[in-house]
């Protein structure tokens, strides 16, 4: 049964894809730019995760520094935090290149890279979890009945 108030058909997008296309290619050139060919960006144009997070921007053409302003470097002091910081950067990459794709959805490139971030970012937490426990409620073990979520220490009684 399908909960959405108006069912739209299975091949609608393909059709209004066809027809918005035919549109475009019938109006006269205004130097409007092709959403549906690759864009600007490249890998090369990308930061990595870690200057990226402390800068806050991903793209090195888009990234204008403030002055002579030098951000700090984060340093974590054990093994936690560092997944976590790790696991931060990755969130941070995949929302920068989440905001990208919502402008340029068909582009194949980036696409790739979010999804070989998403896989990172996967196993981050996963090697948290099976060292210091679940991250979220949908990384528990619900399966045998156990809440496991108050078994462990608290954030603050491991901050020792």
């Amino acid at each position: 049964m399908n909960n959405n108030f108006y069912e739209i058909p299975t091949d609608w997008y393909n059709e209004f894809n066809n027809t918005f296309m035919n549109q475009m290619n019938t109006m006269p050139n205004m130097n409007m730019p092709n959403m549906m060919n690759n864009s600007t960006a490249t890998n090369n144009d990308l930061a990595d995760p870690q200057t990226a997070f402390l800068r806050g921007n991903l793209f090195n053409s888009l990234y204008d520094p403030y002055k002579n302003y030098k951000y700090r470097e984060l340093k974590p002091k054990n093994k936690r935090e560092e997944l976590l910081y790790n696991i931060l950067k990755h969130n941070f990459v995949l929302t920068e290149l989440d905001l990208y794709l919502d402008v340029y959805p068909f582009d194949r490139n980036m696409v790739n890279t979010y999804n070989k971030f998403l896989n990172d970012k996967k196993k981050l937490c996963d090697m948290y979890e099976q060292n210091f426990g679940p991250l979220t409620l949908d990384g528990l073990n619900i399966g045998n009945n156990d809440w496991n979520w108050v078994k462990g220490p608290w954030p603050w009684e491991m901050m020792k």
